[in-house]
């Protein structure tokens, strides 16, 4: 289902709404209470996304400054976004690897003004104000979500796999794994100080997945979850890897009322409703509206599937919504889009 269908009549169609020019200095709206950047990335897939996210926060009174690596977005989707202020969008060439595997290269970009840094992936959005989140206790730790422990099909092979890779491209390795369980990272805190390691893991990136990797690999691959698995890899076996920290909180852990929630499941919200995202339809609603009532968007612009008028065709179709995704992702590969 395409994301700018629009199906009104020309009388119910509006004119479109002059968005406000923004600053593209993220300093706008920085104080000194507010110490962290937030990053994000995405192709025009994600556009809607991004647009959700920064919206989520600035509705939550989240003035943190943003920055969004952007690959192919219309200057429309930019102009929404840069609407929301304190945004700064960074256009990313057009690359075969998919965008989540350049997001150490972006959250260490030198628009980074701040002592830290969060990456939030564009499939998710903030519940609440998650601005006690958003810093680390020490900056030699990472915030990152870990495991409870080793999936069934990721073996002690892969393991070594790793500390194998850690020690060809970085001249040593741990003997043994730091950690038993493998990461999550969709959200991400780290200290300036750390962009060295940023750096390393992007150039493992580069170094050991295929240049034209998407998403996920192979299931078992030992680079299953690309990005996040070479993350994995450096967290367990690299010399100089940040610690984890102990407290994650940012999953509502430490408070169901404040939370980043991800949208980890195909297809996306804004494309059609699944299962596993239905939860948060009326948190999603609720900043759609607040992206109308604001005129950042229209209510023409609005995805099919985040039109209050059409949940009910959605919630109905949500058991198929697997199928659907499986049948884009076939016509992407056979006519190469």
């Amino acid at each position: 289902m395409s994301v700018g269908l629009n199906i009104f009549s020309k009388s119910e169609q509006k004119e479109r709404l002059p968005l406000p020019e923004s600053s593209n200095n993220p300093g706008l709206f920085m104080n000194n209470s507010i110490q962290t950047t937030i990053v994000t990335a995405g192709d025009g897939r994600f556009s809607w996304g991004a647009l959700l996210l920064v919206a989520s926060m600035r509705r939550n009174g989240m003035m943190h400054p943003v920055v969004v690596g952007a690959m192919g977005w219309t200057p429309e989707m930019k102009r929404r976004v840069l609407a929301l202020g304190g945004v700064t969008i960074r256009d990313l060439p057009f690359s075969r690897m998919c965008v989540t595997c350049q997001k150490p290269m972006v959250m260490s970009w030198d628009d980074v003004k701040t002592d830290w840094v969060c990456w939030a992936d564009a499939d998710g959005m903030f519940v609440g104000d998650c601005s006690e989140w958003l810093t680390g206790d020490s900056p030699d730790e990472i915030v990152v979500r870990r495991y409870d422990s080793l999936p069934p099909d990721f073996t002690e092979a892969n393991l070594e796999i790793w500390r194998k890779d850690i020690e060809h491209y970085f001249g040593a390795a741990l003997p043994k794994s730091r950690y038993d369980t493998r990461f999550n990272a969709p959200f991400i805190v780290v200290h300036r100080s750390q962009f060295p390691f940023l750096r390393r893991w992007q150039k493992q990136i580069e170094n050991v997945l295929p240049p034209d990797v998407e998403i996920i690999m192979k299931k078992g691959s030992a680079y299953f979850q690309t990005d996040e698995s070479v993350l994995g890899s450096l967290l367990c076996f690299d010399l100089d890897a940040p610690r984890v920290a102990k407290n994650y909180k940012a999953n509502g852990s430490a408070d169901r009322n404040r939370y980043y929630a991800h949208f980890a499941y195909n297809p996306k919200p804004w494309q059609m409703w699944n299962k596993r995202s239905m939860i948060w339809h009326d948190d999603v609603m609720q900043v759609v509206d607040w992206l109308v009532a604001e005129k950042i968007v229209t209510p023409g612009d609005v995805p099919l599937s985040l039109r209050r008028s059409w949940w009910p065709v959605f919630r109905s179709c949500a058991w198929a919504a697997p199928w659907v995704w499986r049948f884009i992702k076939l016509k992407r590969r056979i006519f190469h889009r």
